[in-house]
């Protein structure tokens, strides 16, 4: 079901030292770009036809996360181009352009922003929409959200880096159910999966029957989290 956003509330930028990540590739964040002769926000969803720019379905929450983001930009010393991400908490996170680590607090979305679809105009990118989706479906849309762990062992962490180096967070509670999706497609190992803004959790699998290197994995719908039992709002 589609869930139009409501609100954009901005802040001040702020330094943020909470949870971010993310995968690598245009395709795997948010970006300002200019398009139609104004800033706007887009993703950059790569597919086997090319990259396809994604405008956000014009709303008032679009324009004041757009001009929040750029502020947060030019507060860092960058000239409001560049990425930005949304968590599963809606904190729309602004990291500097000039690659030192700096990240930024640039305001909350509530609710979910939605993105043009240039292969089925009628049915805007949600990345928050599971009503059809199972476990081990095949995940369609553009693979972008904050990266988690579930470690060997069976525990799903967050791996913070900051000044202080690097290191695994874990959550308070561990949401057994979840663990349970993630296994189901990749048995054993470390796995990485992703959290959409919408709080949908993705992963990658090998191609069935096929021995590939991992950057042709193919990306599959596991879960969504459970709020009681994940890493608290920060």
């Amino acid at each position: 079901m589609n869930v139009v956003t409501t609100q954009f509330h901005a802040c001040h930028p702020m330094p943020w030292n909470g949870r971010y990540g993310r995968v690598m590739g245009d395709g795997a964040v948010f970006h300002p770009r200019h398009t139609d002769g104004r800033l706007w926000p887009v993703l950059a969803w790569g597919t086997a036809a090319g990259v396809a720019t994604c405008r956000a379905v014009d709303c008032a929450a679009a324009v004041g996360l757009v001009d929040a983001v750029a502020r947060a930009k030019r507060h860092a010393g960058g000239e409001g181009g560049g990425s930005f991400l949304i968590n599963e908490y809606g904190k729309v996170l602004v990291p500097a352009s000039d690659g030192g680590g700096q990240r930024f607090l640039a305001g909350r979305l509530n609710g979910r922003l939605l993105f043009e679809n240039p292969f089925l105009p009628e049915e805007p990118i949600d990345l928050g929409d599971d009503e059809t989706l199972e476990n081990g479906d095949p995940w369609k849309l553009p693979y972008v959200g904050i990266p988690y762990h579930l470690h060997r062992g069976g525990r799903i962490y967050f791996y913070q880096q900051d000044d202080q180096g690097g290191r695994s967070v874990y959550p308070l509670r561990q949401d057994f159910e979840l663990i349970h999706a993630i296994r189901q497609l990749r048995p054993y190992g470390p796995v990485r999966i992703v959290v959409t803004p919408g709080g949908l959790v993705l992963t990658k699998v090998p191609p069935s029957g096929r021995t590939e290197s991992e950057d042709r994995w193919q990306p599959v719908f596991v879960g969504a989290i459970n709020p009681k039992v994940w890493f608290e709002e920060e």
